[in-house]
C-alpha cells in the first residue's frame, strides 16, 4: 500500500527523518510502502541482499543473529517509530536477521532511490551523518551497559525504561516481548533471568501477574540500576 500524507507525518516523527525537509521527506515516501507481517513472519535473513529499510508503524521487530550452534542471540527490538536495516544499504547486505515478534506495520522504503537522493545532495548527507551518529553513540552506550553492568542491574534498566513517562510510584508495566527474547537481548542466560525476577519478587521490589509487574519499589530499583561492583 502507498504511502498516505498521514504515514509522512507519521515518518517525520522518527530521528532519522526529522531533518528531511518536505521535498526531502516527500520523495523518500513515493518510494515507499506499507507492509504488514504477522507474528513470526520472517522480514529478511542475514546475508540477503538488502534492497529496503523499514520504520515501525506498530507492533515489535526482533533483530538477531545465529550463532554457529545454533544459539540465537537478540542484538535489538525494534518498536513504533523506531527504523532498522537503514545501515544495511551501505553494505549491500542485511547483517541480521528480522522478523515479527507480533502483528506488525512497517514503512518500507527503497534503498536505490535514497541513496541516489544523497548522491545529488551532499547537505542532506551530512544531516543523516548526524543522525546516524547519534544513533551510534547510542548503540555505544548500550555496549558499556552490557560489558560493564550486571545482570542484575540490565534488568532493573529495562524495568524502569518501560514506566510510563510522568508515572512516580506504583507503576505497572506489561512486558510487549517474551521473556526468553528480553533476557537475550539484556545477555542473560534465560535460568539467571528467572533468579533475578524471583530475588526482586522476594525483596518486595515487584509483584508478577503473568506478562504484566507491578514496580512496588521504584527507589530501591533505581539504586539497585545504578550500583555497581
Amino acid at each position: 500500500m502507498a504511502l498516505t500524507q498521514q504515514h509522512i507525518e507519521q515518518i517525520r516523527q522518527c530521528t532519522l527523518f526529522a531533518s528531511l525537509t518536505d521535498a526531502e521527506l516527500n520523495r523518500v515516501a513515493s518510494h515507499g510502502q506499507v507492509v504488514e507481517w504477522g507474528a513470526g513472519q520472517t522480514i529478511f535473513s542475514q546475508g540477503e541482499p538488502c534492497h529496503q529499510f523499514y520504520l515501525v508503524q506498530r507492533g515489535m521487530i526482533k533483530l538477531y543473529r545465529i550463532s554457529v550452534d545454533g544459539t540465537e542471540k537478540v542484538m535489538d527490538l525494534a518498536g513504533p517509530q523506531q527504523s532498522f536495516a537503514e545501515s544495511a544499504m551501505f553494505t549491500g547486505k542485511y547483517p541480521l536477521h528480522a522478523t515479527a515478534i507480533e502483528p506488525s506495520t512497517v514503512f518500507a522504503f527503497d534503498c536505490k532511490d535514497f541513496m541516489t537522493q544523497m548522491h545529488d545532495n551532499v547537505e542532506l548527507c551530512f544531516r543523516l551523518m548526524l543522525s546516524m551518529s547519534q544513533h551510534l553513540h547510542g548503540m555505544i552506550n548500550e555496549i558499556d551497559r552490557l560489558t560493564l553492568h550486571s545482570g542484575t542491574q540490565r534488568l532493573a534498566e529495562y524495568l524502569l525504561e518501560q514506566v510510563p513517562e510522568g508515572v512516580m510510584q506504583s507503576p505497572c508495566i506489561r512486558l510487549l516481548v517474551p521473556k526468553l527474547v528480553i533476557a537475550s537481548r539484556l545477555g542473560i542466560q534465560p535460568e539467571t533471568f528467572s533468579r533475578i525476577m524471583a530475588r526482586l519478587r522476594s525483596d518486595g521490589m515487584i509483584e508478577m501477574h503473568n506478562d504484566t509487574i507491578l514496580l512496588k519499589d521504584l527507589g530501591a530499583l533505581r539504586c539497585l540500576a545504578a550500583c555497581h561492583g
